[in-house]
């Protein structure tokens, strides 16, 4: 009897335990920034021009922002990040567990070809990344965990300025430790770009888009795998400011995630992202970079009557190498 008591309290720990680590997983995914591919760095620009270039999202998914007039354009880098971030976990008890982070990222990526449309010129892109994810500090290191990206994109520049975009992407995190999948999304996904000339040395850029996310988190028994399906709706803004050598980065973010699954059915949030960069060239293709950045959600709770509420905030630098022909 005493052995089987044992047995039972020792199950009951272990099925805890793992529900903990559980929640504590499916937060850390569910206020990961995963922005989809989309121009968001540009200078304003015609169709037909001269160079092209591309802009890096936060889980190293790169970004064409501009064309080459004809043939192919690909790129590939590596970009390394330190940083510290006050929530880690997303939550909004006192067991926030700040942490230093290390991220380094391998990407890679190609536009196919130049279309010209008559009133706009079409490129199909594709491209994919590689991000080790390692919590420096703390009692986090059993979440280590490594991101996988990859996406195809159709993008429409015209002559007024506006660009438009389709495409698809795949997002997955898998755990270092356990060797398991975490975390997996399929999501297509519309929007819009354009780029305001406001003065010589600076560039407005607006983006919008709607994507819809079709995911599969890490789970305990009982629990819904699909939890975390949501269709998300943003609006950003940011500049893009030289300064001598610098190009400072500011920008400002708004989010909102529809879910309808499970537990999460009639939950809704609406995330605040605020953001500063500057970075500094040390050559064509290489760079060192600042980075600061401010995240608050405020959620409504779905069925299962649980806050998802909370603030987080990073400040670091990175190191980046990138080829481009």
């Amino acid at each position: 009897m005493k052995l089987l008591n044992s047995s039972l309290l020792f199950a009951l720990a272990t099925a805890v335990a793992g529900g903990q680590d559980a929640n504590q997983i499916q937060n850390r995914s569910d206020s990961e920034s995963r922005p989809q591919p989309a121009p968001l760095e540009a200078a304003s620009n015609k169709s037909g021009s001269e160079n092209s270039s591309f802009s890096q999202s936060d889980t190293g998914v790169q970004r064409p922002v501009s064309l080459k007039n004809k043939g192919i354009t690909t790129y590939f880098g590596y970009d390394s990040k330190y940083f510290y971030r006050s929530n880690p976990l997303a939550t909004d008890s006192s067991a926030k567990q700040p942490t230093g982070m290390w991220t380094n990222t391998f990407y890679g990526g190609s536009g196919l070809g130049i279309f010209d449309m008559d009133s706009a010129v079409v490129t199909p892109y594709i491209g994919a990344s590689w991000t080790i994810n390692d919590y420096a500090e703390g009692d986090l290191g059993q979440f280590n965990y490594n991101s996988t990206n990859a996406y195809a994109l159709l993008l429409a520049q015209y002559g007024n300025g506006w660009s438009a975009r389709v495409g698809f992407s795949y997002a997955m995190d898998r755990s270092i430790d356990n060797d398991t999948e975490d975390y997996r999304d399929y999501s297509p996904n519309i929007g819009v770009m354009k780029a305001f000339a406001l003065s010589p040395s600076t560039t407005g850029i607006f983006d919008a888009s709607i994507s819809s996310h079709d995911t599969v988190s890490f789970v305990i028994p009982g629990m819904n795998e699909s939890k975390l399906d949501n269709t998300e709706y943003s609006l950003s803004y940011g500049l893009n400011h030289i300064y001598g050598d610098f190009v400072i980065l500011p920008k400002y973010k708004l989010s909102y995630k529809s879910f309808d699954t499970g537990g999460n059915d009639g939950r809704n949030d609406l995330t605040h992202i605020l953001s500063l960069k500057i970075d500094y060239p040390l050559s064509d293709s290489l760079k060192i970079s600042a980075f600061t950045g401010f995240t608050s959600r405020d959620s409504s709770s779905g069925q299962d009557n649980v806050n998802y509420d909370y603030e987080s905030y990073d400040a670091g630098a990175s190191l980046g190498l990138n080829a481009r022909f």
